[in-house]
């Protein structure tokens, strides 16, 4: 902060798009009908690096605004087998629940950091199948960027048929990722997004 800068008026503060008129906007309608494939879903067949990347970025491209970095790098897959997130592919190929996890990490990543997301899998892979948990996910984050991107809707409780410590650490999860997406694609709807860089991991 310097002194060379006059004195912050009334009119600096006032937004010049208010929420309600970023809420109905196109930008944001298109999240009101986000919908993110269920596991039986995802593909059966096994992929290679490149095609599965193409999947998660499908899956996760109305975030595209709204997200820091990159959202998954051939050098991201392979670090993320290095620190345990994932399985090893098999034969250069990864499967369903190679998509499912990393889907969720593209997810989680924006709030929370590799070594939470590592505990937060071991907690779930002592409670839920992968297919389970990831169904859970797929529900709370719709419900939650449903909320955040609607007029006036109220939270949808919480989807599981028994709440457990790994389905409230999912739900705070989801729903501090809809709140950031709000965020980042509000300032992207006000033309703040100029200097929003890629590359971070």
């Amino acid at each position: 902060m310097t002194d060379n800068g006059g004195a912050i008026t009334r009119d600096d503060v006032t937004p010049t798009v208010l929420p309600d008129a970023f809420l109905t906007s196109e930008f944001a309608q298109q999240f009101t009908e986000f919908h993110l494939p269920r596991y039986h879903e995802l593909p059966t067949v096994n992929l290679y690096r490149d095609q599965v990347i193409g999947i998660v970025e499908q899956a996760l491209a109305p975030f595209s605004d709204c997200i820091e970095g990159d959202l998954l790098t051939p050098s991201m897959v392979n670090n993320y087998v290095k620190a345990g997130l994932i399985s090893a592919p098999v034969k250069k190929q990864y499967g369903r629940e190679h998509i499912a996890r990393l889907i969720v990490i593209c997810i989680f990543k924006q709030v929370l950091s590799i070594q939470a997301i590592a505990r937060l899998f071991r907690i779930q892979k002592l409670t839920y199948l992968v297919d389970v948990a990831f169904d859970y996910v797929a529900t709370e984050l719709e419900n939650a960027v449903h909320t955040a991107f609607s007029l006036g809707d109220a939270p949808i409780p919480d989807t599981a048929s028994q709440v457990t410590r790994e389905s409230l650490l999912v739900r705070n999860a989801v729903m501090a990722f809809a709140a950031k997406a709000y965020l980042m694609g509000y300032l992207h709807y006000l033309g703040f997004d100029e200097s929003n860089g890629k590359g971070k991991a």
